[in-house]
């Protein structure tokens, strides 16, 4: 009798997608840290991992739809703590952890408002960052990664979810008012992750393998590169934002490391990578792996994209990779 193909069933939660994705070393997510340190989670580390942070925010008094705010800069912290919030059955609230360009008052006043309007009843950071939300501690429980996820877990049984559970809230930029809340439940996440990476959307295929340095309290970060491949299962290299902006070589480099096939960026990222890569580089680089270089969240410029084909047609890069997004 011939073998049937695996059908992949589809999860009903976030907690779910972790847990039915498959096991071994082969497949998993790997960050690399603002020190340049390379950390590589398999998937089934990842649900232990979130398991044992689940039980320590419960011991702390964590329940059920309790929010918590998360203004985490390292990517696998942030990750963690996130999943580890979600299997508790809470709420993640993520935050820019960085003020940027902001002053550092407009951007405690910034955590503060999102800190109130969510009703977080926990706060996390970490030590690299906690100098900036310390004036936050006033109106929220402000606790760090390394205090709260250090030592054993205690016992845990993980609380029952729904599709129709809040899975997180989402908060938007701020940049023209106040930062506005969305509720994400688990039955939207999924909806969406599907829509846009199944069969109807990118149709990923188990070659796949994403590469973002995109922030991970956005959108495209959180949920492109981050949710989705968690609930779709594809691998994904996480680089930190910084480092991108420091040198966007690093972004090409990672995708040829890892035979990238899928990666996305704004419009502003293409047109930096032309023109900071060097004629000297591309000797170094491989591109021929991606098959979807989407662009998005802003104006998409035409001439921006055909100058990024032009300058990177000699690493194998494909125009038709191209895939303009909303």
């Amino acid at each position: 009798m011939l073998a049937q193909p695996t059908m992949r069933i589809s999860p009903r939660t976030l907690v779910e997608a972790l847990s039915a994705l498959p096991r071994g070393e082969s497949r998993g997510f790997r960050f690399i840290g603002s020190d340049g340190q390379e950390r590589y989670f398999p998937y089934q580390a990842l649900e232990a991992e979130a398991l044992r942070r689940a039980a320590l925010l419960a011991a702390r008094g964590i329940v059920k739809g309790d929010r918590v705010a998360l203004v985490v800069p390292e990517g696998h912290e942030f990750v963690l703590s996130f999943l580890g919030t979600v299997a508790a059955g809470a709420v993640p609230v993520p935050i820019f952890p960085r003020a940027t360009f902001k002053a550092s008052s407009d951007y405690s006043d910034t955590v503060g408002h999102i800190v109130e309007a969510s009703r977080s009843k926990l706060l996390v950071a970490m030590n690299a960052n906690l100098t900036l939300v310390e004036p936050v501690r006033a109106k929220v429980e402000l606790i760090t990664t390394e205090e709260l996820f250090a030592g054993e877990a205690p016992p845990f049984t993980p609380p029952a979810l729904t599709p129709d559970d809040l899975c997180f809230l989402q908060f938007t930029s701020g940049s023209t008012s106040r930062p506005k809340g969305v509720q994400v439940s688990h039955g939207n996440l999924i909806a969406n992750a599907t829509a846009f990476l199944g069969p109807h959307g990118l149709d990923r295929n188990d070659a796949d393998v994403g590469v973002s340095w995109l922030p991970l309290f956005h959108d495209m970060g959180l949920i492109g590169f981050i949710l989705g491949p968690l609930i779709c299962d594809i691998p994904v290299v996480i680089l930190p934002t910084a480092s991108f902006a420091r040198g966007p070589k690093i972004w090409l480099e990672t995708i040829t490391k890892y035979k990238g096939t899928i990666t996305y960026a704004p419009n502003f990222a293409y047109a930096l990578a032309s023109k900071r890569i060097k004629e000297r580089d591309l000797s170094a680089l491989d591109l021929s792996t991606l098959r979807v270089a989407g662009c998005g969240a802003e104006p998409i410029q035409a001439a921006t994209l055909k100058e990024f084909a032009r300058a990177l047609a000699p690493a194998g890069f494909k125009e038709t990779a191209y895939l303009p997004s909303y």
